[in-house]
């Protein structure tokens, strides 16, 4: 079986989770188990505006999480979170 992706995020974009409770602890579990199965994608997909890349969005306790998978290093990158629509 293959290795799980490490997963990469920025303290900056934690910024708009709440500092402690349920919604936080959910985002912060997603992402600690996200390098697990990042293969299988998102919830959909959007397109980066600045570099043209597909990235990945995941909705999680009202947030929208944008990442996307640099598969040749096994790394994910979140790039965002912001409210979800």
């Amino acid at each position: 079986m293959a290795e799980d992706y490490k997963v990469f995020v920025h303290m900056d974009v934690l910024g708009i989770l709440p500092k402690s409770g349920a919604r936080r602890e959910s985002v912060l579990q997603f992402l600690a188990t996200l390098g697990s199965f990042a293969h299988l994608g998102g919830d959909y997909q959007e397109k980066d505006p600045e570099t043209g890349r597909p990235v990945e969005v995941s909705l999680v306790a009202g947030y929208a999480l944008t990442w996307w998978v640099d598969a040749p290093v096994r790394e994910v990158k979140l790039v965002q979170i912001r409210p979800a629509d």
